[in-house]
């Protein structure tokens, strides 16, 4: 939910009256204030043509065990003499500290903070953004406030947001569309393709077992998200646009698509759908039960399916730089690979106009400037525009991230809160 626009005071006084209850916050109100302030005021700033982005961990370095390790808890490296807590300090700490793996560490010492060296968390908190089965480590309720682009702020405790601020914006919730109902509902069909022909081939063994269609989906998702990621690290941007099946005909024009590079559609173009069916049957075998979901897959250590984990997580990649040219790479609902270099035809007409959603479902829109956007999203609500049920996801060269889609026969798009 948005709330009016906010600065670090007001972030300070929401996360102070909203910390969980059942941590209490130990850091003083004034010290919190003044380590948003400070961290606000280096996130307008760059080191050697860097974005300045980092995480700062508000905990005394006593708190955390010596003998800690990256990706269970953190490796804790203490300075010599602590450091003033200061927006230029920050900033020249800012590259020693990938936001990824690396944090600044920062302690009250006589009512001031001050900076006491850093921890190295390792990559694991990244999973439920980057896509994966792995448990997500919790070493703190501290206060770690994120900073991952110029004035975007946000105060998480063991991994959940309590607050944030991004472009001026006091939010209580972060949008993760993958969570939505909408989005689900537009691959239902091909899930319930996936979930009858897995029984089929369940129908010849002795004791058979269903797959939810939560397990189905789950896996497509961590695949897109993992790709998303990527693309957001190479900085350069991309577009996918994702269509039926049924709407993938002609050898170069794909309705309003001019498909520069174009996939044979043999079964390395659809070598996701392959995979799927392989963790299926995995999952199944592994168990005695009537039907499997996402718990038995995340549970689950066996070779073979972390194996087939990171060779979904390969498709992931090759998704990744196939957006890297210039046009969108075109994939069916299967998740099947039509092609890349694909361009919107200019011909397609333009959506009267474009809402944006400032809830996850859409029930809340504010109309957008169709013209104040770049050409991949113009592009982009053309393409569903002429494409109602399909789906673009535009990831822009600044890493931000919009979902657009036909609702009620409107161009709406969503933009996806994204961390790191």
């Amino acid at each position: 939910m948005l709330r009016g626009p906010a600065y670090p005071p007001e972030l300070a006084r929401y996360v102070e009256a909203h910390w969980p209850v059942e941590t209490p916050l130990t850091l003083a109100p004034k010290l919190l204030n003044e380590a948003l302030s400070a961290a606000f005021q280096a996130s307008l700033t760059s080191e050697e043509g860097r974005p300045t982005r980092f995480r700062l961990l508000l905990t005394p370095v006593d708190a955390l065990p010596e003998t800690g390790a990256p990706n269970h808890g953190v490796l804790r490296l203490k300075l010599e003499g602590s450091r003033p807590l200061s927006s230029d300090e920050l900033r020249r700490l800012s590259p020693a500290v990938p936001f990824e793996t690396s944090l600044i560490g920062a302690q009250p010492e006589d009512d001031k903070l001050r900076i006491w060296g850093v921890a190295h968390s390792g990559p694991a908190w990244l999973a439920p953004t980057w896509g994966g089965r792995s448990l997500v480590p919790n070493w703190t309720h501290d206060p770690i406030i994120h900073v991952s682009g110029p004035g975007q702020l946000a105060v998480r405790s063991a991994g959940k947001l309590v607050g944030a601020i991004e472009r001026g914006v006091l939010l209580d919730s972060m949008m993760d569309v993958f969570e939505s109902d909408w989005l689900r509902s537009m691959f239902v069909r091909e899930r319930a393709q996936v979930q009858a022909e897995h029984a089929l081939q369940q129908a010849g063994v002795s004791s058979p077992t269903t797959v939810e269609l939560s397990l189905v989906g789950r896996v497509g998702q961590q695949m897109l998200r993992r790709a998303i990621q990527l693309i957001r690290g190479a900085r350069h941007g991309g577009m996918i646009l994702v269509m039926n099946r049924d709407r993938v005909a002609g050898p170069e024009r794909l309705h309003g698509l001019l498909l520069k590079y174009r996939f044979q559609q043999d079964e390395p173009a659809h070598r996701y759908r392959t995979l799927l069916f392989r963790i299926l049957e995995a999952v199944a075998a592994a168990t005695s039960k009537e039907s499997v979901g996402w718990a038995d897959f995340a549970s689950d250590g066996s070779l073979e399916l972390e194996k087939l984990e990171q060779s979904v997580f390969e498709l992931s990649r090759v998704i990744a730089n196939l957006a890297a040219v210039d046009g969108a790479l075109v994939m069916d609902k299967n998740f099947g690979l039509v092609g890349f270099g694909a361009e919107v035809s200019p011909e397609l007409p333009a959506p009267a106009r474009v809402w944006r959603a400032l809830d996850l479902e859409g029930r809340q829109l504010v109309p957008d400037d169709i013209e104040n956007v770049g050409t991949r999203h113009r592009a982009a609500y053309r393409f569903v525009n002429d494409h109602s049920d399909g789906l673009a996801v535009v990831v822009s060269q600044d890493g931000g991230v919009s979902f657009v889609a036909s609702r009620d026969g409107e161009v709406v798009f969503w933009r996806q809160s994204v961390s790191p």
